[in-house]
């Protein structure tokens, strides 16, 4: 009875760690999990800088590479536009991660919303509406551009009327078919295609969520 009892419990165990990779493995770091389900170890602090604007330090932490990402475009968007206003930075994840309201997503270290660029290069402290009178496409976009050009973006959530806004504009410096893998639009709401997705919710900001680095074992796409 207690071998069976044992057997169970070793099949139990190993049911949890197929389930929630990483939670039991004492050498997980970094993005642990998925990002809806998952958490952060080691997580590294995004702090405000004249570059960047933190709205809540305790909801900025990330893996070291989002943060090196992040860093390095605002720092481009300061060379590129020695005036312009900070990068706005919202929800990364809470140190540790796990569920942090009221997303579903943002609990292990992969994912960031960022304001967009307002016109007359106006700070707003905040997440401001976006649409044609008051995006800054050059800007938002040269910003969004750094951070494609890595390689390391795997998701850009936008709502779809600011996608069409940006490709429009867009379409007459870049060929088709780069925007095409840019962009979602114009095959689709639907259309699972496209860095630059579009989801309800995001025509304040942008939700940016980074592919697993190759150094965090336990990290899940």
């Amino acid at each position: 009875m207690k071998r069976l009892n044992i057997a169970a419990l070793l099949a139990l165990l190993l049911l949890l760690a197929a389930c929630a990779p990483g939670r039991l493995a004492p050498d997980a770091t970094g993005s642990v999990g998925r990002p809806n389900d998952g958490f952060l170890r080691d997580g590294v602090l995004l702090e405000s800088s004249p570059e960047i604007l933190i709205l809540e330090p305790a909801k900025a932490y990330g893996t070291k590479e989002l943060v090196d990402l992040l860093e390095m475009a605002a720092e481009e968007m300061r060379l590129a536009y020695p005036e312009t206003v900070p990068l706005v930075v919202g929800h990364l994840s809470k140190k540790g991660g796990g569920s942090l309201s009221p997303h579903k997503s943002h609990q292990s270290g992969r994912d960031v919303d960022v304001a967009m660029y307002s016109k007359g290069n106006k700070l707003v402290r905040g997440f401001r509406g976006m649409n044609a009178q008051r995006l800054d496409i050059e800007k938002t976009w040269y910003f969004m551009e750094t951070l494609l050009e890595t390689g390391r973006v795997q998701y850009i959530l936008l709502d779809w009327n600011l996608q069409k806004l940006m490709y429009e504009e867009l379409k007459i410096v870049y060929p088709q078919q780069q925007l095409n893998k840019w962009f979602q639009y114009p095959r689709g709401r639907g259309v699972r295609q496209g860095i630059i997705r579009h989801a309800a919710g995001h025509a304040n900001h942008l939700h940016i969520r980074i592919h697993c680095s190759e150094t965090d074992r336990y990290c899940r796409d």
